[in-house]
């Protein structure tokens, strides 16, 4: 399970290595959220490089070189080429200790990563199956943009097919941090529930949680602490020289640390983070949690995401380029058993709340694994057969 953080990029440095349609999305996401934004590449997108023209963000045209990620608050690696990726990550989070770096789809190489993401301008929800499926994730983020009328990100910046600019909308950067044996610790003056609740959370991420008395913490406890949470970081802050290394959150004031933990709606491996972009939006983003909550929490969505992980691998050695994996699952997913003539496509539930179809997705939620298993394999026997002949 990730752990989900919303991140204040406000004047934040950010570094993007690659110019390609992913690079791209991860520059619209880090403006919006107020993040000053530099890329390198030597190509770069029509986005980009009309951003880059108008002044929004700094192109460096040429490739990556040695140093260029020192200073940056959040690095990420979206190229095409492996031995690029690793050489950012190594340099970024090894050699000069920035948290924030993320490869794109390599998560054994991120400390944090990308979330599906729909605002209405003033609600944000963002959505994690922790790198299991994304073809859920991106249905679900779907059924959230019809259902809220709202505008995902992979949506921004064009309009008729020409670049437009884009503006800082104040929003906060939804991530989701990878803290497998990661160094986590909470100060505290006196255990609250809210606190109890973020060391339960870090526990469930795979933490090393260290929890001690804010007055008791000292500067060799922050070397190699990868966030912290408290009630006040007065005193993080008088003992962290460098304040910009620490990923904080601070539970009174939510706006003072690098990141605040956002309403959740937990099922297993799928996290839906609610967030509302001012304090006037509060009450409609609670309201929202409890309606989200009861159609997605013990619904069979978490087991549903468990299993297609659990066939990752296996569906990923199978097909040598990542659209035939990404085709695979659409039609996994998508698969219905015929009782009629009416061809049918499983709707997971988002559209039809009782649907009863004979489905992964409903073998799935009632137990019926074994018939799931079955359907998987001779599926995938299928589809090779068909890609050798």
């Amino acid at each position: 399970m990730f752990y989900p953080a919303y991140i204040n990029l406000q004047n934040k440095k950010c570094l993007v290595v690659g110019g390609g349609t992913v690079a791209e999305r991860k520059v619209v996401a880090m403006l919006l959220s107020g993040g000053d934004v530099t890329v390198i590449s030597p190509d770069a997108t029509e986005l980009l490089t009309f951003l880059a023209q108008n002044g929004t963000i700094r192109w460096h045209r040429r490739q990556l070189e040695v140093g260029n990620t020192k200073g940056y608050f959040l690095v990420c690696a979206a190229t095409d080429f492996t031995d690029i990726n690793t050489a950012v990550f190594a340099e970024a989070h090894e050699k000069n200790k920035i948290r924030l770096v993320n490869v794109v789809d390599v998560i054994p190489q991120c400390t944090f990563a990308a979330a599906s993401v729909v605002t209405d301008g003033e609600l944000m929800l963002s959505i994690s199956t922790s790198g299991k499926s994304p073809a859920t994730s991106r249905r679900i983020r779907e059924y959230f943009e019809s259902l809220l009328n709202a505008t995902s990100l992979y949506t921004l910046g064009y309009e008729a097919g020409k670049p437009v600019p884009i503006e800082n909308q104040g929003l906060p950067y939804p991530v989701y941090l990878l803290l497998e044996n990661r160094k986590c610790i909470v100060l505290y003056e006196q255990e609250t529930p809210e606190l109890e609740r973020r060391i339960s959370l870090l526990h469930q991420c795979g933490a090393s949680v260290l929890c001690m008395a804010s007055d008791a913490i000292k500067p060799h406890h922050l070397e190699d602490a990868f966030l912290v949470i408290a009630n006040e970081l007065s005193a993080v802050d008088m003992t962290c020289e460098d304040k910009g290394a620490v990923i904080r959150e601070c539970l009174g004031e939510p706006h003072a640390g690098t990141h605040f933990t956002p309403h959740l709606i937990v099922d297993r491996n799928l996290i839906i983070s609610i967030a509302a972009r001012s304090s006037t939006g509060t009450e409609k983003a609670e309201r929202l949690r409890k309606k989200l909550a009861n159609q997605f929490e013990n619904n069979g969505y978490g087991a549903f995401i468990e299993f297609l992980g659990a066939h990752r691998s296996e569906i990923l050695k199978s097909f040598s380029t990542s659209k035939k994996r990404a085709d695979f699952f659409e039609t996994l997913i998508d698969s219905v058993e015929e009782n009629s003539l009416q061809p049918q496509t499983c709707c997971l539930g988002l559209t039809d709340l009782g649907c009863s179809a004979e489905c992964l997705f409903n073998w799935i939620r009632h137990g019926k694994l074994e018939r799931a298993d079955t359907f998987t394999a001779n599926l995938l026997d299928a589809h090779i057969i068909d890609s050798l002949g």
